[in-house]
Order: structure tokens, then C-alpha cells, then sequence
């Protein structure tokens, strides 16, 4: 366990020892930017110390990539991925991401597209803005497109899902080259999918639903990339245009999802845990109420608590090869599990309107969105209720006591549009990401350090 001067002298001297503690704790002691609170309950002198939790990479919990513009939430950054990568800072993990998108139907066309009976006067192409690059950016990426075979249910949907697409059809849809850094990439369907498909795509009846009711979508692919690209949900369409007299019309993306697998188990560098994105790997951390040090601080006021988990941003710069792209997270999330003790208080009983996980066995906390990426932060609106119940549950009354409120807090990436999105975006699941997130150990130096709580109280 990780402890700073502070924490080894109250482990040594023990909790009577508190009092006595200000001369074995230093100014360099206060990190995290806490200091002795203005509101410092009557006693000793206010201390601030650290310490970690004990730390296992077993966390799982396979990320939401799918996303429907009618169901909520809607989400205008939201993207689709496609490609393959091995990432330097990962091991042998190779990741490979397959692209999925549906169109919404229009309620209108131009005449010339809407009376055509020759499908070689249109053209059919996939108009793709690029918003995600993560891997090689040099060169061309070679690109298949698929029919699905039947509508497919992508609404939050989770990235082990999949969807049936006729793959084994040469001529199904289209193959291309693409550039992973080109800020639009446009994919032209073939002629012949134009011809077998040309009475549903001109099909506008009942406000566009017929097609939708007709038309499945694509699966994208890049099998044999070296990068993952991501496209944008919000601005993908397929366009139809009329050659002769360039009247074109664009049907926008209405559903998007993205299918996430590990060819091979990535592996974290000596010294650190691996978040993985994509595949849902984190890291679960854990504190012991009953152990050195918390178990002295049962009777001490708690002032001020913060949980912060480091992001080594500079390793993971080091570990990137030649023209090699790789976009730093812009959030995490972080998930607390509640003690199944039937006494243990729910997650809005103990902060109030809060997102859950499952069946309340879980609590979503809220995060410092701003701290991304550099590190996953709880704030002590959030983190003192924790310490504070946890305490007061553990100190023994008539010579009993109840468990801490949580058995464990899981760690995952959760990449948002900006890390300036705020503390209830937290709670939500990231955007679709592949990104490797190395999180120190307790074998790291002190800057930055592993996983910490950071609490301030005051002796008696």
C-alpha cells in the first residue's frame, strides 16, 4: 500500500497518536491542491494524507457504442469506428472495430431523382465526416461495405453485439480507399446495388418510413488497416445525385453502432494497470476500512476527502511510434458497488439524484470533468459522504459495526466530446474509443503517483 510520511507515522503510533501526528506530517504532504479547510472542526491541527487503495485489473464492463437519433439520449457527437490497431502502449493487443450505419427515409426527392427508371443516371456514394483517428495516419486504408441482411436493433447496443450482413456477396455493396486523415470520406456504391435497390430508395411514402422499413444499412469494415477511423453519427448520409443535371439528396445517418474485439490480450507496462476502451477493460481499486491506516481515523472529524486517479499522459506519448495517432481521453467513469448489507443506504440516499447502475447495485460518481485527461477525479461533494458513512459505519457501537458503503470503485475510459462537458456527462457512457489509458501502480514514483484518496481531518 502506497502511504506518504503522514500515513506511515499514524500507522506506526496508531490512532491514540493522532494528536501528535502534525509533527510527522509536512506542507508536501498536501497535494491534490487540499489544504487545511477553512470549516475545521474544534481539535488538533487539520492533516492531510494519502492513501491507496489496493488495485486489480479484473474490471469489465463492455461499453454502449450504439446510438439511435430518435431514442434519448441524443447525442450530436456520438460516431461509428472502423479498422484495426495495435497500440504501442497495449502489448500484443490487437483491437479491430467494424462500422455500422442506418439512414432515415425522406418524405420528398427532386423530380429528376424521384422519376428515374435508369439507375445509371444516379450515383449512390457514402459521405463520411472523419472525427476519431487511432493508429497509423500515413497512407490509404483499404475499405469494404456490406449490406445487413435484416434491420438491425442498434439502439445501446453493446460492442459485442453484431449484425448479420452479406458478406459472403462479392457484389454485395462496395470496396474503397480511404484516407484516414481526409476530413470527409466519400465511398461510391456500386452501380449494381443502385439498380437492385433503386424502388426502395426512392420510396417516400409514409414520411420516409417505408424505406426505413426496407432499407437495413451497411456494415463498414477495414480488416487489414493498420489504424481504427471514426465517422460522425450526426453528419453521415447517403447521397443520391442525379448525373445529368447534378440534383442530388441526402439521407441522414439515424442509426450508428460499433462492433469492438481483442484479437489478443493487450498487456500493461511494467508499473502500471491498463484501461482498455473499447473492450470495456478497467481497473477496480479498493480500500480496506478495518486495515491500517483508515482503521485509525474512525473516531477523527473528516474535513475534506477526495479520490483521484492518476493518467501517466507522459508514458503514453513516449509509446507512440512514427506517424502513429493516438487521442487522449476525455473522461472516465467511475463506478461504485454497494456492500450488499441490507442496511447499506442507496446511492440517492446517500448523495442525493444520482445516476445508477444496474438494480442499484451500483453507483455511477459524478467526476471533475476538467481533470481529463490526466486523471479520473471525485470531488468532495461526492467523496466525503463516502469516508464519512464508511467511518461512521465501521466504528464499533456496543461492540458492533456495519460494513463501508462500497466493496469496490471500478475504473473505466469514457471518452467524451471535451473534458469540459461537466460532472453529469460523467455518468454517462463514452463516446466509441479504442484508446489504451495507463494508470500507475503502487510501484510508481510519487509524481504522479498511484491511485489515491486524499483526506483531510482533524485529531481530537
Amino acid at each position: 500500500m502506497f502511504m506518504r510520511l503522514s500515513w506511515l507515522c499514524a500507522v506506526l503510533v496508531g490512532g491514540a497518536a493522532l494528536l501528535s501526528l502534525s509533527a510527522c506530517s509536512d506542507s508536501s504532504d498536501v497535494g491534490l491542491g487540499v489544504g487545511p479547510p477553512s470549516d475545521s472542526l474544534q481539535g488538533g491541527q487539520p492533516l492531510t494524507l494519502d492513501v491507496s487503495p489496493s488495485l486489480a485489473d479484473t474490471a469489465r464492463d463492455v461499453p454502449i457504442t450504439g446510438e439511435n437519433a430518435r431514442q434519448p439520449p441524443n447525442r450530436d457527437a456520438w460516431r461509428f469506428l472502423a479498422g484495426t490497431v495495435n497500440d504501442p502502449a497495449s502489448g500484443p493487443g490487437v483491437i479491430e472495430a467494424e462500422g455500422y450505419v442506418d439512414f432515415a427515409g425522406r418524405n420528398s426527392l427532386p423530380s429528376a431523382i424521384a422519376s428515374a427508371d435508369d439507375a445509371d443516371s444516379l450515383t449512390a456514394e457514402l459521405r463520411l465526416p472523419t472525427v476519431y483517428l487511432h493508429g497509423i495516419a500515413d497512407g490509404e486504408i483499404s475499405v469494404e461495405v456490406y449490406d445487413l441482411t435484416e434491420e438491425a436493433t442498434m439502439d445501446s447496443a453493446r460492442a459485442d453485439a453484431s449484425f448479420e450482413a452479406d458478406e459472403m456477396n462479392p457484389a454485395s455493396v462496395s470496396t474503397a480507399q480511404i484516407s484516414p486523415t481526409d476530413s470527409l470520406v466519400t465511398i461510391e456504391l456500386r452501380q449494381n446495388w443502385i439498380r437492385q435497390n433503386l424502388t426502395v430508395l426512392q420510396d417516400t411514402s409514409d414520411d420516409g418510413l417505408s424505406f426505413e422499413d426496407n432499407f437495413s444499412g451497411f456494415k463498414i469494415v477495414a480488416p487489414n488497416s493498420e489504424a481504427v477511423v471514426g465517422f460522425s453519427s450526426s453528419d453521415a448520409a447517403l447521397r443520391l445525385t442525379h448525373v445529368s443535371d447534378t440534383a442530388s439528396a441526402d439521407f441522414p445517418a439515424l442509426k450508428t453502432f460499433t462492433h469492438i474485439t481483442e484479437r489478443n490480450a493487450a498487456s500493461a507496462p511494467t508499473g502500471y494497470k491498463l484501461l482498455q476502451g473499447g473492450v470495456g477493460a478497467g481497473l477496480t481499486m479498493e480500500w480496506d476500512f478495518d486495515a491500517p491506516p483508515l482503521d485509525t481515523l474512525r473516531n477523527a472529524p473528516l474535513n475534506r476527502a477526495e479520490i483521484f486517479v492518476p493518467v501517466d499522459t507522459s508514458e503514453l506519448n513516449r509509446r507512440t511510434g512514427p506517424d502513429f495517432s493516438r487521442p487522449l481521453p476525455s473522461g472516465f467513469r467511475v463506478v461504485a458497488t454497494r456492500h450488499p448489507d441490507p442496511d447499506t443506504p442507496s446511492c440517492s440516499n446517500i448523495f442525493g439524484v444520482l445516476g445508477l447502475a444496474t438494480g442499484n447495485r451500483a453507483c455511477t460518481l459524478p467526476l471533475v470533468s476538467s481533470a481529463a485527461p490526466a486523471a479520473a477525479l471525485v470531488s468532495n461533494d461526492i467523496a466525503r459522504p463516502i469516508f464519512a458513512q464508511s467511518f461512521r459505519r465501521v466504528r464499533e457501537t456496543n461492540g458492533t459495526s456495519d460494513p463501508p458503503l462500497f466493496t469496490t470503485f471500478r475504473v473505466f475510459a469514457a471518452d467524451r466530446q471535451s473534458a469540459d462537458s461537466g460532472s453529469r456527462a460523467t455518468l454517462q457512457p463514452g463516446l466509441p474509443t479504442t484508446v489504451p489509458v495507463l494508470i500507475p501502480d503502487q510501484t510508481a514514483p510519487e509524481d504522479p503517483g498511484p491511485p489515491r484518496a486524499t483526506l483531510t481531518v482533524t485529531p481530537l
